[in-house]
């Protein structure tokens, strides 16, 4: 026959494995990405995510590359998948806001398109070249450029060259550049642009169309990561979110979409 004393031990720690896992069932986190399809990715993660921990995440999407961060600050979400570690250095150095890296999801090379050119070579002098205008895109698309060879750089400029850190540029290639979100709209137009991940299948391309791409192992400051408010860096959520994320079915899925993409976790 149960004591009473057993019997109130058991219901105690019966009570206790209820309460914690009711407080765990049933939560949810606003993850912002950009427009694109980047979408159909957190969707496989949203899906295991459910399964796995009964985590629903609710994806919004953003048609720009700074909203993501001004979101994150203000609290109207709680997560953002779709800078690298490069660019959320960049912002937060300007902004101040504590804001970090929880975890990294893929690299995807950046890389010269065209629609009115079939080869590097046929980039001759006063060709036009449309490059992202943030900071560390604009940077990374002119380390690009010259390691295509088609422009030289100041030594010693780091991630985020300009324009002005152009040394040499033989052709008189006219670089030009425009938010993010518009450099595939301006393909027809230009002689080639430079484009990242997220926009070459918007603009219709596929990564092996480039006429030049980085090479992934090389860039690690570009890795994308998965961001959020420092003061909530050790919420569970947030592994869980990472864990779903660095899934072989994410990196399968991703793999599909973006061919060339390379997985940035161990």
């Amino acid at each position: 026959m149960i004591s009473v004393k057993l019997l109130k031990l058991l219901t105690s720690i019966g009570l206790a494995i209820s309460t914690v896992g009711f407080a765990h069932a049933g939560e949810s986190i606003k993850v912002g990405i950009s427009s694109g399809p980047s979408k159909q990715v957190l969707e496989v993660a949203k899906k295991l995510a459910k399964e796995k921990y009964d985590l629903d995440i609710k994806v919004i999407t953003f048609d720009n590359y700074f909203l993501p961060n001004e979101a994150l600050n203000s609290g109207e979400i709680d997560a953002n998948i779709f800078q690298t570690r490069s660019f959320l250095k960049k912002y937060v150095s300007n902004t101040k806001y504590k804001i970090v890296e929880v975890g990294q999801t893929f690299i995807y090379p950046m890389g010269i398109y065209s629609r009115n050119i079939k080869k590097l070579s046929e980039i001759g002098k006063d060709s036009k070249i449309i490059i992202p205008s943030d900071p560390s895109n604009q940077g990374r698309a002119l380390i690009l450029l010259k390691n295509a060879g088609l422009i030289k750089l100041k030594e010693g400029v780091g991630e985020t060259p300009t324009p002005k850190d152009i040394t040499e540029n033989h052709k008189k290639i006219i670089i030009q550049t425009v938010d993010a979100a518009q450099v595939a709209r301006s393909v027809e137009d230009v002689t080639a642009v430079v484009l990242n991940n997220d926009f070459v299948l918007n603009a219709k391309f596929k990564p092996s169309d480039a006429l030049f791409r980085e090479n992934p192992e090389s860039a690690e400051t570009y890795v994308n990561i998965i961001v959020v408010k420092e003061s909530e860096k050790g919420k569970r959520v947030f592994k869980e979110l990472r864990e779903v994320m660095n899934s072989d079915a994410v990196l399968k899925e991703t793999e599909k979409l973006f061919p060339g993409a390379v997985k940035a976790w161990k």
